[in-house]
């Protein structure tokens, strides 16, 4: 875009969708979305995985056969800022999936997730993102310095900030959900999927 941008081309800023990634144990979704009942006929094939399943739930289900691994959605246009309403959902759910590095730089950190086509991880992940517009307020110091390429540059400083919080070698910081809810830094990080690490 830059390129273009410098060439004399015009170009137009639309809106996107900014946020993270949030990670959950398999087993847990699998409760939500079939209970304490069903959650334990939820079979993928691996046994370490569908052993974790199994003796998450109190009782054996009494019913035979196996249910797929499900997964959710979330979505709202009423998630309130502060200042505005934004809309709120999220984006591509990864049942018994993992998180994988997306960065193109090695002093940025992008993450974006995948499921195995069996989904027989023991993690399940999805982004969790909000609207942003053009005219957003969070971008007007960027749209000062960079006009139409502010999105652009606006997702470039958050994801170098990424990478200096998680120090650098695509390491990713992480915080608890219920950490970021309360608007606390997490004093411990949970395990994750990701294979580079996490701080």
């Amino acid at each position: 875009y830059e390129e273009l941008h410098r060439a004399g081309v015009q170009l137009e800023a639309k809106g996107f969708a900014a946020g993270f990634r949030v990670e959950h144990p398999q087993k847990l979704i699998n409760k939500i979305q079939y209970g304490e009942e069903w959650g334990p006929a939820v079979k993928t094939g691996k046994l370490k995985t569908d052993e974790s399943n199994e003796n998450y739930f109190d009782s054996e289900t009494p019913h035979s056969g196996n249910l797929p691994v499900p997964s959710y959605r979330l979505a709202t246009d009423k998630a309130f800022d502060g200042k505005e309403h934004r809309g709120a959902y999220s984006f591509c759910m990864c049942p018994g999936g993992q998180i994988v590095p997306a960065s193109t730089d090695p002093n940025e950190v992008c993450v974006n997730g995948m499921s195995f086509s069996r989904r027989d991880s023991e993690w399940a992940n999805s982004a969790l993102v909000v609207t942003v517009a053009p005219d957003d307020e969070i971008l007007e110091p960027y749209r000062e310095r960079h006009g139409v390429l502010a999105g652009i540059a606006f997702q470039r400083d958050m994801e170098q900030r990424a990478s200096e919080m998680g120090g650098g070698n695509l390491t990713v910081p992480v915080q608890r959900l219920t950490d970021f809810i309360e608007g606390k830094p997490s004093e411990t990080a949970p395990s994750s999927s990701y294979r580079l690490g996490v701080k």
